[in-house]
């Protein structure tokens, strides 16, 4: 292997992905302290109000439609109490957390890039790719690699562990209906969820923070902290895991122009957790120390974002399928060269 070659390589892929047609737009005006600013305020309290009024209305809906029927209402306010409590351990507790993260994290989001486009005099669009529309298919081929890629090595390791718990999509529903109804309620309800996650961090704070620095390696260490950070669980081994994920929905997303392919890759994570590791709680993992196990599962897992963005951008017929030469305007042959 000529080491110097390689080198060369890995910097013009560096150079490549800095110069990302998702960050063409960013200008003088995302550099402003004071915009960023006002954007941080102004958004946080406009997105935190309408997700705790939408997600508070979506709550008692809920609670209302699968309480037993002939329940009073003067009951419903100890349900959502119950199914708080009860905290994922039962199908209503886990599909109700699954709608709040979409109700609340859904508008929070929504609002807080809206008041951004706004303050920043950007199109909202700017924050979701640079392709002339979002590229549903795009998502969809996110979704469908990383099932393909991860979810046999999620299989693996369940199958390995002498301590794994049942998957929750066999353990929380008792029949064949209601476990459908679990594995529809996951994807209808966390692919919605993710994007909602990766147009703040890959389409706001990304752009934000490549105003400052187009270094790969700083926008992708510093989204990376930042995404594992606001989840809230400092132990090293969830830390590392998500700030890996993080790094990798970055490479994703500066590699083919837009949060399509990372939202994919996002929510089949999650969906695969949901349903084949643990139901969504509110609780925090068990806090754990690093292992070389673990390490070596994440550094999988961010090569694995890192090979499936490539794979997806270098073979034509993926790319063709997911719309990533729809953000150059260039003849087909200069396409695959900006590819290759």
């Amino acid at each position: 292997m000529d080491l110097g070659q390689t080198g060369q390589r890995m910097s013009a892929l560096g150079v490549r992905l800095s110069d990302s047609a998702f960050l063409a737009s960013v200008d003088a005006r995302d550099r402003s302290f004071w915009r960023f600013l006002a954007t941080v305020v102004a958004g946080l309290s406009a997105g935190l109000l309408s997700g705790l009024l939408i997600g508070g209305v979506a709550l008692i809906v809920f609670a209302f439609a699968s309480a037993p029927p002939g329940t009073p209402l003067t009951a419903i306010p100890l349900r959502m109490t119950e199914m708080i409590g009860s905290n994922g351990a039962s199908l209503a507790s886990t599909v109700m957390l699954m709608l709040l993260a979409v109700t609340t994290n859904g508008p929070l989001a929504a609002a807080f890039v809206c008041i951004a486009a706004l303050i920043s005099r950007h199109r909202i669009r700017d924050y979701l790719t640079a392709a002339p529309r979002f590229r549903w298919r795009m998502l969809a081929l996110g979704l469908a690699m990383s099932v393909i890629v991860i979810g046999p090595v999620v299989a693996l390791t369940q199958l390995l562990d002498p301590h794994a718990q049942p998957p929750p999509m066999l353990s929380l529903a008792p029949d064949l209906a209601g476990r459908f109804g679990y594995a529809f309620a996951a994807v209808a309800l966390l692919i919605p969820a993710a994007a909602a996650e990766e147009v703040v961090f890959r389409g706001w704070l990304l752009r934000q923070t490549a105003a400052v620095s187009r270094n790969i390696f700083v926008l992708m260490a510093v989204n990376g902290a930042l995404f594992s950070a606001v989840h809230g669980e400092f132990a090293p081994d969830a830390f590392l895991t998500r700030a890996l994920m993080g790094a990798g929905f970055v490479y994703m997303t500066l590699r083919l122009g837009g949060i399509e392919y990372s939202t994919g890759a996002h929510a089949a994570n999650n969906i695969l957790i949901v349903l084949f590791i643990q139901p969504l709680t509110l609780q925090s993992s068990a806090a754990g120390g690093l292992s070389w196990d673990g390490v070596l599962q994440d550094v999988f897992l961010f090569a694995a974002y890192v090979g499936m963005a490539e794979l997806t951008a270098r073979w034509a017929p993926l790319r063709r399928l997911s719309g990533a030469d729809q953000t150059l305007d260039l003849p087909a042959t200069a396409v695959a060269e900006h590819f290759a």
